[in-house]
């Protein structure tokens, strides 16, 4: 006979498969109508076409495993811009349906539904799931390779055979998630049994090489290096930017500010705001979750009170050491400092409070959402959607405080009716949400009529040298590579000369956005997106 809690666990899966299968197809209805807008969404998918041999590839140094998902269905004959959402979508099912899984292994069924149905209702999630960026796909993976690991340290180590390969396929959907190496080193180094598993560890990061190398051979074989993540790496860890950059500010506190809107934002009918939530202001949702998770970590904090008064005084100092350490360095100094620190801080705790129940899962996850906003934080490009690698913490955040307050009240059910509050708190912020997306945004259908255009005013279009301003996109359109140039007026000079040493046949831009070069004549012009043809 299957166990009431068994049960209970079928019936609570179903019914969050239901919700998120409903809310990807949404959103897949929704960006199907949209298409794609954002620059290196079209750097991705013209990688993957690459990839499948069926067209020019661009920029490819990215990260290549999520393109390569897309090669091969466009090699099965599912081609065009929905599999792209189609993809990414079933990448958001999957995420929520891992982050349930690792959620289980430390809270009741209606805790675990209370988190996760929060990770799939964010905001931040939301406007980004079904798009075809990588970041969802990523912190998908991301989540899964937490919770394998944490299988292989609770029960049996050989899934540590699955964990490392996940983790390197997240590296390879988006390279910062490689700072997943930090919760994962917690949940490694803090196992009492960590001598006798080494050997399973040693072979899943051999799993996790063999998985790349095909990737390094790519690499290797286009632009010569199967290591092109360094040089991002280094402009990341010295935080370079320019102010030229849209995204360029110097505000640290940039996410922790914006952070109620990831969580719940006002519905927007501009589909700028949809991508940006920060623009749009929070619900009151977002301060009621907020203040859940404040209550819960007082709790916590609470009943953790002997972490300060502990007899070992050599670990408290240490603790005090780094914990100050790491407010200093927020934001001022390169990351890479935080993040050695937060690995100290945590292994510091460890030995302040011995083993003890779920210590290993607890720490991991803090170490998790730390990492990403110190680097997020310290970096000077702020874009909404790169929190959304800490936003899996954020739900455990939200399953402890229920899970912790529940605690402390003397009703029974307490826990249960905390969880489906939630629950439906997030449920109406999420269908509210999208319910308010809008359905199509005029630039794109721009760019798509004005690539037909061309393609059936001039049949051997593929013999021209074209350029854009948005040369990513049309490339995508016209399956030849389009080359990008941009006439910028803080380097106007610079970018004349490079436009007319390309000496293009065609210029495609955005009307009243860019400069038009002498020596060309505007042919077409409709829907905010102009043709112009070089003269004779």
């Amino acid at each position: 006979m299957i166990s009431n809690s068994k049960r209970r666990n079928r019936i609570i899966i179903t019914v969050l498969s239901a919700f998120t299968l409903l809310i990807a197809l949404k959103l897949f209805q929704i960006q199907s109508d949209i298409g794609i807008y954002y620059w290196d969404i079209f750097l991705y998918v013209n990688n993957a076409m690459k990839m499948a041999h069926l067209g020019p590839g661009d920029a490819l140094y990215l990260p290549p495993f999520f393109p390569a998902v897309l090669a091969l269905l466009f090699r099965l004959g599912f081609t065009g811009e929905t599999a792209v959402f189609a993809a990414a979508a079933a990448f958001y099912v999957a995420g929520v349906l891992g982050m349930y899984l690792l959620l289980r292994l430390r809270f009741s069924e209606m805790e675990s539904l209370a988190g996760s149905i929060s990770f799939a209702s964010f905001t931040l999630i939301l406007s980004w799931a079904a798009t075809g960026a990588l970041d969802v796909p990523a912190i998908s993976l991301s989540i899964w390779a937490v919770y394998l690991a944490l299988l292989a340290r609770r029960h049996d180590s050989r899934f540590y055979y699955l964990a490392f390969p996940v983790a390197m396929a997240a590296f390879l959907t988006r390279y910062t998630s490689g700072l997943m190496l930090l919760p994962l080193a917690v949940i490694i180094l803090t196992d009492p049994s960590l001598r006798s598993k080494l050997p399973d560890i040693g072979r899943g990061i051999g799993l996790g090489v063999l998985l790349y190398l095909p990737f390094g051979y790519f690499f290797y074989r286009n632009i010569g290096t199967p290591l092109p993540i360094t040089k991002q790496v280094s402009s990341t860890v010295t935080g370079s930017a320019t102010s030229i950059n849209p995204g360029y500010s110097t505000d640290s506190l940039y996410y922790l500010k914006h952070l109620p809107e990831y969580i719940s934002a006002m519905p927007s009918h501009d589909y700028l705001r949809v991508l940006n939530p920060s623009l749009s202001g929070p619900t009151p949702v977002a301060f009621i979750v907020l203040a859940l998770i404040a209550a819960g970590l007082m709790a916590i904090i609470w009943r953790n009170r002997d972490l300060i008064s502990t007899d070992n005084i050599r670990g408290k100092i240490i603790f005090l050491i780094l914990s100050l350490a790491l407010i200093f360095t927020f934001g001022r100094t390169s990351f890479a400092l935080s993040e050695a620190l937060l690995l100290l801080w945590a292994l510091s705790i460890l030995w302040i409070r011995g083993e003890s129940d779920n210590i290993e899962m607890n720490l991991a996850v803090a170490v998790w959402f730390l990492a990403y906003l110190y680097m997020h934080s310290f970096h000077p490009v702020k874009v909404d959607r790169y929190l959304i690698t800490g936003l899996p913490p954020l739900a455990y955040a939200i399953s402890l405080s229920v899970n912790q307050l529940s605690a402390s009240i003397r009703f029974r059910r307490a826990s249960a009716v905390l969880s489906l509050a939630v629950t439906i708190l997030m449920v109406f912020s999420a269908v509210s949400y999208t319910a308010g997306m809008p359905h199509e945004y005029g630039i794109v259908k721009g760019e798509k009529e004005a690539a037909a255009w061309l393609m059936n005013h001039d049949p051997s279009y593929r013999e021209r040298v074209i350029a854009s301003d948005r040369g990513p996109a049309f490339t995508w359109y016209l399956g030849e590579y389009v080359f990008t140039r941009r006439i910028q007026p803080q380097r106007r000079e610079l970018s004349l000369r490079y436009f007319y040493e390309l000496n293009p046949d065609y210029y495609i831009f955005w009307t009243g956005k860019t400069e038009l070069p002498e020596g060309y004549r505007v042919i077409y012009s409709r829907d905010g997106v102009s043709i112009a043809r070089k003269i004779r």
